[in-house]
């Protein structure tokens, strides 16, 4: 009877720790400590924020903690967070300079970033915007990067760029104090949106694949390219090294999170997780929510042609080439 009992209780517990053991890789325990994103407000994120919303980080045995903060680069370095959702020129630098950063997963593929210019503006080709005040996040902002080498290797010209977040470009669009803007979604969207006085368009695209700048009836190539990354994941060293089942279950509950998103991009549930977390006219945010091609699988070569752009202009000394993403998702999202 004792070893009929005995038997009895191994096969009762051991799907339990079967199905346990699954949910941690096979084996990679969860630490049971909290989770720290740094973030700064973006529908660029809406999986992160899908994947808190819905409980997919929980459901994972994770507890995620969202900390709004515009100098999440710094926080990850300083072991202040654990991860952070950046443009990746943002993280290069540091991984170039040997701190504690890595690349662990893609947030989106492509970059959304276009130049935004007054509906009545006379540019009819690239040249046309040698010397122009362009509006841009900075010069180490990946449209910027792309938009800016493309005029100066194909055009032999370049802009002048006025530093300006995406909210603030809009405002000096409107008040005519610069030629352009490069703006990233949604507030391309949102500039889209605005109207004259007869209901007419007050801004257009150009140079973006999808517009047509000289009138002969076809559309001038994308002047960034096609497919570039946008958004990665990015961890502390650390963090990687001593909590990887911590690393890979957060990966794997964005992973589902892009899933969701993918299948319905205006869904109504989808536009309200976003617009609880971003200040942004709701129509913007289901006009550029489908426009965000969500992935975690990275565009490893493109992203090292990032680095190799900013060794270029002087920002970094050398391309750290495959030392920019963790070893430890090697062969998973790279």
């Amino acid at each position: 009877m004792k070893k009929t009992l005995s038997l009895f209780l191994v096969l009762s517990v051991l799907p339990a720790m079967l199905w346990a053991k699954g949910q941690t890789e096979a084996g990679a325990a969860l630490s049971g400590k909290k989770v720290i994103v740094a973030d700064a407000n973006s529908t660029h994120h809406l999986n992160l924020y899908v994947a808190y919303e819905k409980g997919l980080f929980s459901r994972r045995g994770l507890e995620v903690e969202i900390q709004q903060t515009s100098s999440g680069v710094a926080a990850v370095v300083g072991e202040e967070a654990d991860i952070v959702f950046n443009c990746p020129t943002g993280v290069i630098t540091p991984i170039a300079k040997g701190q504690n950063i890595t690349i662990i997963a893609q947030v989106k593929i492509p970059c959304t970033s276009v130049l935004v210019v007054p509906a009545n503006a006379p540019y009819k080709t690239p040249a046309d915007l040698k010397g122009a005040q362009i509006a841009g996040l900075s010069n180490t902002c990946c449209a910027v990067i792309l938009i800016r080498d493309a005029l100066r290797s194909k055009y032999n010209t370049d802009f002048e760029l006025v530093t300006l977040a995406s909210g603030a470009a809009i405002a000096a669009l409107d008040a005519g104090q610069v030629k352009g803007a490069i703006l990233e979604e949604p507030f391309v969207a949102l500039a889209l949106l605005k109207k004259d006085a007869q209901g007419r368009p007050l801004y257009k695209t150009l140079f973006d694949g999808r517009s047509d700048a000289d009138g002969d009836g076809k559309n001038e190539p994308n002047l960034a390219g096609e497919n570039q990354p946008c958004r990665t994941i990015n961890a502390n060293t650390n963090f990687i090294a001593a909590r990887p089942g911590d690393a890979q279950a957060f990966i794997d509950a964005i992973n589902e999170a892009n899933g969701i998103i993918l299948a319905n991009p205006t869904a109504a549930d989808i536009v309200d997780i976003a617009a609880k977390y971003v200040s942004v006219d709701r129509q913007a945010i289901i006009n550029s929510n489908p426009k965000l091609g969500f992935t975690v699988r990275l565009a490893a070569d493109k992203l090292k042609g990032y680095a190799d752009a900013l060794v270029r202009q002087g920002t970094i000394d050398r391309n750290p080439g495959d030392a920019l993403f963790s070893p430890a998702f090697k062969g998973v999202t790279w």
